[in-house]
């Protein structure tokens, strides 16, 4: 019997999505080992299949290797402020760019996602926030046209994606990233390159001072998400 290449395929994705959000919403925490042989009986799949999902989750950054195996990698702020700085620079040449060859359909579906992601605040769905977030940035890169920079942020991004999420639960940091997407938005509509391009990086240093100043509220936002499992 022919095996359904594109069947075990979408099953893989979905196995990946899941064991990324508990990994996300605290469900795994860092430091726990991560057996295949578990996880495959807890997903109901195959151990070669746990073990091609677990090798995307090293590569965002989001499990790390041991002598003993896989584990749920402990939150690296150092390592996030680092990227933020090379994703400064990025952002703000995408942003750039994407001032000048943005469409109207891009536009208004940029339009379309803050206005949701606005909705979602006020419901305080902070995990599709940062889904939201992250489709509102890639449309921007994609707006760009510049592919290889494109590739080497969202290789970043992916491993910034559990520290963007806690980042998203800090008193007031949502509602104030939600004005800085109204600015970068504000700056594309009108085609200013240069305003694009100081918004992008505004927003980006934002964050990263919102880490540096917060460090230990993160570390007990990590707890809190942890005590709700």
């Amino acid at each position: 019997m022919p095996i359904d290449n594109n069947h075990t395929r979408e099953k893989s994705e979905l196995i990946y999505n899941m064991i990324k959000d508990g990994i996300l919403k605290g469900k795994y925490l860092p430091g726990e080992r991560l057996s295949e042989e578990n996880l495959a009986k807890e997903y109901g799949v195959s151990r070669n299949t746990i073990r091609i999902v677990l090798a995307r989750l090293e590569k965002d950054g989001l499990v790390m290797k041991t002598s003993s195996g896989k584990i749920v990698a402990f939150v690296d702020y150092d390592e996030a402020i680092q990227i933020l700085e090379v994703r400064e620079v990025l952002d703000g040449y995408l942003a750039r760019l994407a001032a000048k060859r943005i469409t109207d359909k891009q536009l208004e579906e940029l339009e379309r996602i803050l206005n949701e992601m606005k909705r979602i605040i006020e419901a305080k769905e902070y995990h599709k926030y940062s889904q939201l977030n992250e489709v509102f940035h890639n449309i921007i890169y994609e707006a760009s046209g510049n592919m290889v920079a494109v590739k080497l942020i969202k290789s970043l991004r992916l491993r910034m994606v559990r520290v963007q999420y806690l980042t998203s639960l800090l008193p007031g940091r949502s509602n104030k990233s939600i004005e800085e997407h109204e600015r970068i938005l504000n700056a594309l509509r009108l085609h200013d390159e240069d305003e694009a391009e100081r918004m992008a990086r505004l927003h980006v240093a934002s964050v990263r001072e919102a880490i540096k100043n917060n460090v230990p509220l993160l570390n007990l936002k990590v707890k809190e998400e942890n005590s709700l499992d």
